[in-house]
């Protein structure tokens, strides 16, 4: 998990997500959207969120206090199959936002608004934009822009300019204020073209797209009144309030304009579909905000035609308007001039919007050369264990699956017992059949695990690395080896002998724990499933999780049947199959059953053994569920998991 040191809510995500007992604010806002869209805002705070009306409800189920399990939980018995993801990142925005309130958390600091008694109706300042642009409209064709007489004029328009900016954001505030909204952060804006008085007006969220457009509008409107004044009474201001004009209309860059098209055509994107507060590496944050971007395409298209007509207007424009005197000078026909001008800055715009293009697709490829080449480097440069002391040896053996429970004393006498073996490509380690006299820890290299089916004849099964253990079944049950394990490269092993195995080892941990820890926790812990899951959250499924064999033909799981189980393949392969046909085939980490554990408990598919003979971990519904709701990391890898599973 990426937790930022500053942010208290992704310090501890399990305790919040865990443990944590959470209650609804009562100073949250709701305002509909859309059918699929709630916006949320808690007041003292200031914090938005946006979810869809089920998330709602899911936020709804804290107002009493619960906990994040309780409500899981709850939804699962209410057969709503949440996405755990979702709904913890759902959590996590929530009490960030102050939506959602836990005594161990701070809430968001608080912000007053700003004391603004002035209100106007959106709809008659819409409608006032409307007839002043179709007024300025006019007026740059019944009175010709002149060039200003001195240099006093262009900075007093300038300053016409930058007063009709002010305006626009009093007349926006007030259109905001009309409909029930806040206004934050009353200040003076320098950083911009046109300094002048701004206000924060996030708040036009909560009052959905026709709010969002006549605030947009009524920002518009001084510009083109002034427009009009300007061009009847004080014709040496036209020029420059022209130009301020132009710069409010642009959608190239934070505008009036671009915030008009931004609630025309602009998708509400949900507060769990943005950056991800559980985490998430840089190349998969980067596909989540494009694939959330490819649903604006209306939104990008309306940027883009309009950005052209702007860049086409400006340039027709001020080449219609230029002084004859100046069009004279440089030669320029007025027809030919504005054609040919508007065609060298159409073609400038696009060029550089392909070279920026270009630009980011280079490097972003660089940065994806440079960040595989770096880790292939890294995994080629790691060292190789080894092992110069007993010490070491111990150190390392408390790291396995079989040994990490063992007190420091006792991993000393195995480090100084064990022995060291190399074996080569190729070579079997034990072959199945034979006595099993020593029980082996992969120090490196790979192995496979092979299952003799005829004479002579074998098939591989399995594969291990580094840390797993095998060898102990013969050991704890004395009888032939089972399976033969072939080394796939050069590998180093630790053997145990026989007697010191039960010396050393039987004698602190029972024959149960031995077996749950080599055959089960060994095979979570490289799981794709689980293999983030804690050691101790890995042996507590083991314990609770019975292994079961089963021969190729048999039925494991049969579609319609109550089912009260979940299931991970530990060896072998499966097929699942639909009223006789088969959709795909399960191998070794893959599970099956929890759907019908979610729905209404009845298995949704048939699974059938495939291969010569299968094995699988089988766990009770309500153990499932209890690791499933009790810890989040546990939630989002099975999530994960199920996602994958419906994808294909």
């Amino acid at each position: 998990m990426n937790a930022s040191p500053s942010d208290p809510v992704s310090a501890d995500l399990g305790a919040l997500l865990n443990r944590a007992t959470l209650h609804l604010s009562p100073d949250v806002k709701a305002a509909t959207l859309t059918k699929e869209r709630v916006a949320l805002k808690y007041r003292p705070g200031r914090g938005y969120l946006v979810v869809t009306p089920r998330q709602w409800e899911t936020l709804q189920a804290f107002k009493d206090g619960k906990t994040v399990t309780s409500v899981l939980c709850n939804l699962i018995a209410a057969q709503r199959n949440p996405s755990l993801r979702e709904l913890y990142e759902l959590v996590i925005k929530a009490v960030r936002a102050g939506v959602l309130q836990t005594s161990e958390h701070p809430l968001p600091s608080e912000q007053k608004p700003a004391s603004w008694p002035v209100r106007l109706n959106g709809t008659a300042v819409r409608w006032m934009t409307v007839a002043a642009a179709l007024g300025a409209t006019g007026c740059l064709f019944l009175r010709p822009v002149t060039m200003p007489e001195s240099a006093q004029w262009l900075g007093l328009g300038w300053l016409a300019a930058c007063v009709a900016a002010s305006f626009g954001a009093i007349l926006a505030a007030s259109v905001l204020r009309a409909a029930d909204g806040d206004v934050y952060r009353l200040h003076f804006g320098w950083k911009t073209f046109l300094p002048g008085l701004r206000a924060d007006l996030g708040d036009t969220l909560l009052g959905g797209r026709g709010l969002g457009v006549n605030v947009a509008l009524a920002q518009l409107a001084p510009h083109f009144l002034f427009l009009c004044l300007a061009a009847w009474r004080w014709p040496g201001l036209q020029l420059p309030v022209l130009a301020g004009t132009l710069i409010v209309l642009s959608p190239l860059w934070p505008s009036p304009v671009r915030e008009l098209l931004g609630a025309l055509y602009r998708d509400y994107r949900l507060s769990t579909e943005e950056s991800s507060a559980l985490g998430s590496g840089r190349w998969a944050a980067w596909v989540r905000r494009v694939r959330l971007e490819l649903h604006n395409r209306g939104y990008y298209l309306a940027c883009l035609t309009v950005g052209l007509a702007w860049i086409g207007l400006g340039v027709a424009l001020v080449v219609r308007f230029l002084p004859a005197e100046v069009r004279a000078r440089f030669g320029w026909s007025e027809t030919l001039a504005s054609a040919q001008q508007a065609g060298m800055v159409l073609g400038l715009a696009l060029g550089v919007m392909a070279a920026l293009a270009v630009l980011g697709a280079v490097v972003w490829l660089g940065w994806a050369i440079v960040s595989w080449w770096r880790e292939r480097a890294e995994r080629r440069l790691r060292p190789q264990a080894v092992l110069v002391s007993p010490q070491t040896i111990a150190e390392w053996l408390g790291r396995t699956v079989m040994f990490r429970d063992l007190p420091a004393e006792e991993l000393a006498a195995v480090a100084a017992t064990v022995k060291s073996e190399e074996h080569r490509r190729g070579s079997f380690v034990v072959r199945e059949g034979e006595p099993g006299e020593k029980l082996y820890i992969v120090l490196s290299g790979r192995l496979e695990v092979r299952r003799d089916y005829a004479p002579g004849r074998s098939e591989p099964v399995a594969e291990m690395g580094e840390g797993d253990v095998f060898g102990e079944i013969a050991l704890l049950h004395g009888g032939p080896r089972t399976r033969s394990i072939r080394s796939l490269g050069r590998s180093v092993l630790l053997a145990l002998d026989k007697a010191e195995f039960e010396r050393l080892v039987l004698t602190k941990l029972s024959r149960q724990a031995v077996a749950d820890a080599v055959q089960k926790v060994g095979f979570l812990q490289h799981t794709e499933l689980t293999r983030n899951w804690s050691h101790a959250t890995r042996a507590a499924f083991a314990r609770r999780a019975m292994l079961r064999e089963a021969e190729q033909g048999s039925v494991v799981l049969a579609e319609g049947a109550a089912n009260h189980w979940f299931f991970l393949v530990h060896r072998g392969e499966l097929t699942v199959s639909v009223k006789g046909k088969e959709l795909r085939t399960l191998k070794p980490g893959d599970s099956f059953g929890e759907l019908s554990l979610l729905g209404n408990g009845y298995a949704t598919a048939t699974v059938t053994v495939a291969s010569k003979l299968a094995s699988v971990l089988v766990i009770p519904a309500r153990d499932f569920l209890e690791f499933v709701s009790q810890d989040f990391i546990v939630g989002l890898g099975w999530e994960g998991t199920r996602k994958d599973r419906k994808e294909r």
